[in-house]
């Protein structure tokens, strides 16, 4: 073997290493992605883009969704009570006011008598 096609073999085994490793971390395998990478080289790298995900992935790509899931919730009541305003509507409706707590100390009911059976 030559020396070229030693260091043509080293940059072949590093680059499918980085793309095991660049595959890997989407599914939650980093690590496992750039060492398969490196030690199968093509063929490794196939099967880190055949791995399942892990829980801890799935999980995080769900609560991104929620959470654009209400931005978009949040923008679209935005753009209603913006459109309401401007035709004249309150929006949200007003709730009404309590009334407000009794001024000074409170009194025990007078001639309060228990419920007879």
């Amino acid at each position: 073997m030559t020396p070229g096609m030693a260091i043509i073999g080293l940059a072949v085994a590093l680059a499918c290493a980085f793309a095991g490793q660049a595959i890997g971390r989407g599914k939650g395998y980093p690590g496992a992605g750039f060492a398969i990478g490196l030690l199968l080289g093509v063929l490794g790298v196939v099967i880190v883009a055949l791995m399942p995900e892990t829980e801890a992935v799935k999980a995080a790509r769900a609560q991104r969704q929620y959470e654009a899931q209400v931005a978009a919730a949040q923008r679209q009541y935005e753009i209603q009570a913006e459109a309401a305003r401007r035709a004249g509507y309150p929006f949200p409706p007003p709730f009404p006011i309590p009334p407000p707590p009794p001024q000074g100390p409170l009194q025990p009911y007078q001639n309060w008598q228990p419920p007879s059976p």
